[in-house]
């Protein structure tokens, strides 16, 4: 499967063709939205993204386009891993990164929109022309900046007095989501993730009702109808093949699932996504 935003690449995404469908990195991608708006949700919390709002997207997020209005548009920088060594080794205090998994929209006001303009060509223009060896360097280097920054901007807000869970339980939400991630097209039951993080199913509930608002069941069953979504649009397998992948115990079970889960049929859904490809 050809992926939406190759590592080390620049561009201009409409996110037509990403409505309903995730959104995923290996490494990181940023999106700086230059025109119009946007409707994503982002480890299941839905954000709006508007004019001159910056999405940073890294490996450990999920994230899927929900709607988009006409016209919208965004540039967007996508780096490997690779690129984010300097970056990740350099900055130590998890703090940003707590802080980017819970407000991974981030507002910029005039002088920061140029600025990450002027960032994003910069990176296009290295990727353009350095050969490769420097190319890492100087780009470890140029992400490590803006981290920095932004690191920075978020030391001026009072963002973690509002952060209103615990780290025990920020820590548990983490450590579910990278399992759930990794085991929900065989793993339905909030049992097994209450099991492999050691905690009770009660404890588990009032962790995600605290951060997400709804239960790990919701959750469990939101990442699965995504599969199936990514599944009907990016593959031509039948439903009962990707019934039997995703482990469901029929076709008509997972037919039933995903209509309470979406409002249409895999079919209807597979037809529609074709049809909104074309547009």
């Amino acid at each position: 499967m050809k992926p939406q935003y190759p590592g080390n690449t620049t561009g201009v995404t409409d996110w037509k063709d990403s409505v309903g469908r995730p959104v995923r990195t290996d490494g990181c991608i940023f999106f700086l939205c230059t025109a119009g708006m946007a409707a994503v949700s982002v480890n299941m919390q839905k954000k709006p993204l508007r004019r001159g709002d910056l999405l940073v997207l890294t490996s450990d997020m999920f994230m899927s386009v929900e709607a988009v209005s006409s016209g919208f548009s965004a540039d967007y920088v996508s780096l490997s891993g690779i690129m984010l060594e300097t970056a990740y080794y350099k900055i130590s205090d998890i703090s940003l990164w707590d802080y980017l998994h819970f407000t991974p929209v981030i507002p910029l006001n005039a002088r920061q929109q140029s600025l990450m303009g002027g960032w994003i060509a910069q990176v296009g223009w290295i990727l353009d022309n350095m050969p490769s060896t420097n190319r890492i360097t100087m780009l470890g280097y140029m992400v490590y900046n803006l981290f920095v920054a932004i690191d920075a901007e978020f030391a001026k807000t009072d963002i973690e007095a509002r952060m209103e869970y615990k780290n025990n339980a920020r820590d548990i939400i983490n450590k579910f989501w990278s399992l759930l991630m990794k085991n929900s097209p065989n793993e339905k039951e909030v049992r097994f993730y209450a099991d492999a993080l050691s905690i009770t199913p009660d404890y588990l509930y009032k962790v995600c009702r605290r951060i997400y608002g709804i239960s790990p069941k919701a959750l469990i069953d939101q990442q699965l109808a995504v599969e199936i979504k990514t599944l009907l649009s990016d593959t031509e397998m039948t439903v009962r093949e990707i019934a039997d992948r995703l482990c469901f115990e029929d076709d008509s079970y997972m037919c039933r699932f995903f209509r309470r889960a979406t409002g249409l049929s895999p079919i209807q859904f597979r037809l529609r996504a074709k049809l909104s490809s074309k547009n």
